[in-house]
């Protein structure tokens, strides 16, 4: 009885384990047919260019063009290594196998090999950035009415604490 109970215990755990493989296997694909790495490198692109428009945000003026470009190299360095494709790949991985089944890995990975998919994963990063630039722009609008509303908050809240002395 404890051979027959041993037996399929083992047999229970090695098919488990190929079925964790497989779907360890699909997330791979998937991440390298997503191309992935190639995103986390335009995301630096996209840093470097808001980095120099910090610069003219802060007045850099060209005799100070040499400090902040220290600055700016360190960042860029810190950023790199702490943000590493190789630090990140694996966290990815992890994401994937938390929020999606084997199926979905599989089903994403057939979409992302059509020519579809493919037109998608390159137009997305750029189609990412002009949303963020948008919603930045939306934001700035609006920021005005939220720094009254606060200010109105503020006032409010400190006649109510004076009355409650």
């Amino acid at each position: 009885m404890g051979k027959a109970l041993l037996l399929s215990l083992l047999i229970f755990s090695s098919s488990l384990y190929a079925e964790q493989n497989t779907k360890q296997q699909k997330i791979d694909e998937l991440i390298n047919v997503m191309n992935m790495d190639a995103m986390v490198d335009s995301m630096y692109g996209q840093v470097e260019g808001m980095m120099k428009n910090m610069s003219a945000q802060m007045g850099v003026k060209p005799s100070e063009q040499a400090i902040f470009d220290k600055y700016y190299a360190d960042m860029t360095n810190v950023l790199k290594s702490e943000m590493s494709w190789e630090k990140m790949q694996p966290m990815m991985v992890n994401v994937y196998d938390k929020h999606f089944k084997e199926q979905e890995i599989a089903d994403m990975l057939a979409f992302y090999k059509t020519e579809t998919g493919q037109k998608i994963l390159k137009k997305m990063p750029v189609v990412m950035q002009e949303s963020m630039q948008m919603s930045q722009s939306l934001i700035q609008d609006a920021m005005p009415k939220i720094q009254d509303i606060a200010g109105k908050l503020s006032e409010e809240l400190k006649a109510s604490r004076e009355q409650a002395n």
